[in-house]
């Protein structure tokens, strides 16, 4: 009984590397999904790292992006919100004007 299990072990342990590597591994395609309206990434415009360092830089280099894009952002929304106002009070100056001139 010990002879068979054994060689079944041994059968085993030479058979197993030889398939592992036949195999094959594909990382899947990854999205992130950043919001309700926010569109997904695309995995293949992802930098390709060889260490754990230059991710680490990637990473970097992402936050301080994203930080400057939120900069941004906020920056533009401030100017809109400075127009609207600049709008509005040039609305109501027409509309006095147009008052006085009309009686």
């Amino acid at each position: 009984m010990k002879k068979y299990s054994l060689i079944t072990g041994l059968a085993i342990l030479i058979i197993l590397p030889a398939n592992i590597a036949c195999l094959s591994a594909r990382a899947p395609d990854v999205y992130i999904n950043t919001g309700p309206s926010s569109e997904n990434v695309d995995s293949t415009k992802i930098p390709v790292t060889r260490n754990h360092e230059e991710a680490r830089i990637e990473l970097k280099k992402a936050y301080r992006q994203i930080q400057y894009l939120e900069y941004e952002n906020q920056r533009l929304k401030e100017k809109v919100e400075k127009e609207k106002d600049r709008g509005d009070e040039y609305k109501h100056k027409y509309k006095k004007l147009k008052d006085k001139y009309e009686d």
